[in-house]
C-alpha cells in the first residue's frame, strides 16, 4: 500500500467515523420536538455542509496527486464501487433522494429545471471520461506499456508524456464531475427550507451509511 492510499484511507476512516456521529444528530433532530428549533437546525445544516466539504477538499488533493487511485478507490467496497459515476455517486441521486419532502410547486418547478441540466451535464461528464479511457487503449500508447520494460530512453519519454497527458485529461473529467455534484446539492439546498435541508442531509448520510453496510456485508474483511 503506497503511502498516498495508506494516508487517505486513515483520512476516510475518520471522516467516515464523523459521519455516523453527524447522521445520529441529523436523524434524532427530525424525529423531535427539536424540528422546530430553527437555530439548532441550520446549526446543524452547516455542520453538514462542512463534513462534505471536508472530503471533497481532501479528495481535490490526492485528483493532484494521484489521480489513477482515486479513480479505483481502495477505500470503498467493491459494491460502492459499482454505483459510481465517475469516482462518486452520480449528482442525480440527490433527486431521488428529495421525493419525501413534500416539495412545493414552486419547489418541485425549481428541482425540476436543476434535473434537466443536471442530467445534461452528466451526459457531457460521462462522455468525457469515456474519451481518457477510451485513449488508455489507444495503440500507440498500449504498445509502450506493454514494452514498459524494454523500452529505449527516447520511447520512455515518449511514455512519460502520454501518460501525463492522460492524467491531465483525467484530472480535470473528475474535478468537473465533483464540481457539479456540490453544485447540484448547492442547488437543492437552496430552494428547501431548513427543516428539508435537514432531512435531505440525513437522508443522503443514511443512502452512504446503508450502501457501505451491503458492500462490507459481501467483504467482511474491512470494516465500517
Amino acid at each position: 500500500m503506497s503511502t498516498l492510499e495508506t494516508t487517505f484511507t486513515a483520512f476516510y476512516e475518520g471522516w467516515f467515523s464523523r459521519h455516523l456521529q453527524l447522521q445520529q444528530q441529523l436523524t434524532t433532530t427530525t424525529t423531535t420536538d427539536n424540528v422546530n428549533h430553527e437555530k439548532q437546525l441550520r446549526k446543524l445544516v452547516e455542520q453538514a455542509s462542512q463534513h462534505y466539504s471536508e472530503y471533497y477538499q481532501q479528495k481535490s488533493t490526492l485528483i493532484d496527486e494521484d489521480v489513477f487511485l482515486v479513480c479505483s478507490p481502495p477505500w470503498f467496497t467493491s459494491f460502492e464501487q459499482t454505483l459510481f459515476w465517475v469516482t462518486e455517486f452520480p449528482p442525480s441521486l440527490v433527486f431521488r433522494l428529495i421525493k419525501d419532502l413534500n416539495l412545493t410547486p414552486d419547489q418541485e418547478t425549481k428541482v425540476e429545471s436543476f434535473k434537466v441540466d443536471t442530467a445534461r451535464k452528466e451526459a457531457e461528464i460521462g462522455e468525457a471520461m469515456a474519451m481518457v479511457q477510451e485513449s488508455l487503449a489507444a495503440a500507440p500508447l498500449y504498445g509502450l506499456v506493454n514494452r514498459a520494460e524494454r523500452l529505449v530512453d527516447g520511447e520512455v519519454s515518449q511514455l512519460d508524456d502520454a501518460m501525463e497527458e492522460v492524467k491531465e485529461a483525467m484530472r480535470a473529467v473528475v474535478a468537473e464531475a465533483d464540481g457539479l455534484r456540490v453544485k447540484v446539492v448547492k442547488q437543492v439546498l437552496e430552494v428547501l427550507d431548513v427543516v428539508q435541508r435537514v432531512k435531505l442531509f440525513a437522508a443522503v448520510g443514511q443512502f452512504r451509511i446503508r450502501i457501505r453496510q451491503v458492500g462490507l456485508q459481501m467483504t467482511p474483511t474491512q470494516t465500517l
